[in-house]
């Protein structure tokens, strides 16, 4: 009796403790639980793949060859040096991959690497379920680089697949029943779907307790700095920039100028953004109570103004990832939410770099006449040239200038100049370089986009002393007919110039509205020849074109995109104080404990009936009551 009673102890560790026998090789998944959690390692790392480096991936498919060889009995578990010899390589590699150091990028990659490397050491039921939690924390690591409703389903497709896995190392089969174990999944799931939901309207949203360098934001139409000579081929990328929605109607979309970005300084052929101090808003409310009142006074000449209405259009912006600061609005804006300020140039800039989903609202007020006195510093910086090149513009814009009475009529000669001479607008224009850059456009190419023609203004302006500068950002959009907001892609990058006038102060001169007025009045599609559109993908043509199926079904798509950030992506810490105090009236922690453990106790109430009701089912036939009470 002794000895049986040794034989059916656990192993000891040297007489101290009992050993888990998968640490002495007696432990092995099932065949179907191994199967089932290779699948679902392989469905939380798939999202990832855009962000990982092949090699990576080809890791991860050896890791996962290797160890159904070793359930085959064909290879044995790698020793202690090949471990650490493959960890080491593997920080290596992620180290020379060309991800920057401490970025997102390159943690991620090392948490997939040691994913995958921890198959090959899995001998216990205890290394399977860090496995198991590994495949959780990765599926939370998508969402730092993509929050898209996309995304968000299919990591619950992968949340219950992982869960499934789970579960079948706890039946007790030699082969795991996977479909059963997917049921149980989903089901467990459903009865978290209150709970989540609690959690997700109640709970504090906060800063996170550490900050990691985020990826790469989305490929933009715009730059701090901009040489149109040397670009050959504009952007046409119809990723998403920002969406908006208004308050009321939406403006005319030859109204539709999204200020971003004010180059003032020229330097051997590119425009570069300066630094300018910020505006408090005492002082920009005056400044534009100063330009309203002459409003009406300083339109005419045949130059488009800021606007002729003086009424303030109220609206929210939701802006996309840039890894930039710089934030869009109509001219011009007046900040109406935290984390974002107004500079001397008349541009919104948030207070950090936009590294997720930034949602803010502003107030634009259409007037002319901002900086009816212009300081002499911001004179000389508005007027600031080179010595020395493109020589022919100096001397058109001298000789042009010479006939004319004054500085509006100047501009209006400059716009009549292009309306009647052979200019051109295109996306593909011919590649210009070199200090005489402006030269070669103005005389000899006429060809060009728009930052070809606003550069070029802004230089012959400032060329006969006149203050000019600059501006880029977006121009138009497409309204959603689903939802009413209004969608603004990379497609829509634009550039215009601005004109100090004395008596009106800073006016709005649009070149590619006399080159191309078709672009700013029915948008970049109207302007595109067949071989630009044969170069777009045909989303993109979808996009622009706006009519028949795709068209309509990427409009729903859309417009689902655009409930999701609004409620679900954009639910931060004000949106939540203003649904809790619609909910609860005044907000006090009495409260909001009272009514966290009521949805709490909701949701476990639920739980509680689903286990019932199948407890009850059970107990219609006397034989299973009976065999349930035995066991």
């Amino acid at each position: 009796m002794a000895t049986d009673a040794h034989s059916t102890a656990a192993p000891t560790d040297r007489g101290r403790r009992p050993v888990d026998p998968g640490q002495s090789g007696g432990y092995l998944l099932p065949r179907n639980s191994l199967v089932l959690l290779l699948v679902a390692q392989a469905a939380v790392v798939a999202p990832l793949v855009p962000d990982l480096s092949p090699w990576i991936l080809v890791a991860g498919l050896l890791c996962g060859i290797w160890r159904w060889l070793l359930l085959l009995g064909r290879v044995g578990y790698p020793r202690r040096w090949l471990k650490v010899a493959l960890t080491l390589s593997a920080a290596l590699a992620v180290a020379f991959s060309g991800a920057r150091p401490l970025s997102l990028e390159s943690a991620t990659a090392l948490l997939v690497v040691a994913f995958f490397l921890k198959l090959l050491e899995m001998r216990s039921r205890r290394d399977a379920y860090v496995v198991i939690f590994l495949a959780y924390f990765v599926i939370g690591t998508k969402f730092l680089f993509d929050q898209s409703i996309y995304v968000a389903a299919y990591q619950v497709l992968a949340f219950a697949v992982v869960t499934a896995a789970m579960i079948g190392l706890n039946q007790m089969h030699h082969q795991v029943r996977v479909r059963p174990a997917l049921g149980l999944s989903a089901r467990l799931l459903l009865q978290a779907v209150p709970l989540t939901l609690i959690l997700f309207l109640f709970f504090p949203r906060i800063a996170p307790l550490w900050s990691v360098p985020m990826p790469g934001g989305t490929a933009t139409g715009i730059s701090d700095e901009v040489r149109p000579g040397a670009i050959a081929r504009l952007s046409r990328s119809d990723q998403i920039a920002f969406r908006v929605q208004f308050d009321g109607i939406p403006p005319n979309p030859d109204q539709l100028y999204w200020r971003g970005l004010v180059y003032s300084s020229y330097d051997n052929g590119t425009w570069r953004q300066l630094q300018s101090p910020y505006l408090g808003s005492g002082e920009a409310e005056r400044l534009y109570r100063a330009g309203a009142s002459d409003a009406e006074d300083t339109a005419g000449g045949g130059i488009r103004p800021l606007a002729a209405a003086t009424d303030a259009i109220d609206y929210e912006v939701l802006l996309e990832p840039s890894q930039r600061d710089w934030l869009f609005a109509l001219e011009m804006p007046l900040p109406r939410s935290r984390g974002m300020q107004l500079t001397r140039d008349f541009r919104l800039q948030a207070e950090e770099p936009v590294k997720s989903l930034f949602r803010y609202r502003v107030e634009s007020r259409p007037v002319a006449g901002l900086d009816l006195a212009l300081p002499d510093g911001m004179r000389e910086r508005e007027t600031r040239l080179p010595l020395g090149n493109n020589p022919r513009a100096r001397a058109f814009a001298r000789s042009l200038y010479a006939d004319l009475d004054s500085d509006e009529a100047f501009v209006a000669a400059l716009l009549r100049h292009i309306r009647e001479l052979p200019f051109h607008y295109t996306l593909e224009p011919p590649t210009l370089d070199g200090p005489d850059d402006i030269d070669a456009f103005w005389f000899d190419t006429r060809t060009g986009f728009c930052s070809h023609y606003a550069g070029a203004l802004v230089y012959l302006l400032r060329s006969v002393g006149i203050p000019a500068r600059m501006v880029g950002g977006y121009q138009g959009g497409s309204i959603n007919a689903r939802t009413g907001h209004l969608v603004v892609r990379q497609y829509d990058a634009h550039a215009w110039a601005e004109v100090w006038l004395d008596g009106q102060g800073w006016v709005r001169v649009d070149p590619t509205a006399a080159v191309a007025p078709s672009r700013i009045e029915r948008g970049l599609d109207a302007v595109l020849s067949d071989d630009e559109r044969a170069g777009l993908t045909m989303l993109a043509n979808a996009r622009l074109g706006g009519t028949g199926l795709l068209a309509g079904a990427l409009g729903l798509i859309e417009s689902l995109e655009h409930r999701w950030n609004l409620r679900v992506v954009g639910y931060d810490a004000d949106r939540q104080y203003l649904y809790l105090r619609n909910l609860l009236g005044e907000i006090t922690p009495a409260r909001m404990a009272l009514a966290f453990l009521a949805g709490a106790a909701m949701s476990l109430l639920l739980v509680v009936i689903t286990l019932f009701w199948r407890q009850r089912r059970t107990r219609k036939d006397p034989l299973l009551r009976e065999l349930t009470r035995l066991s």
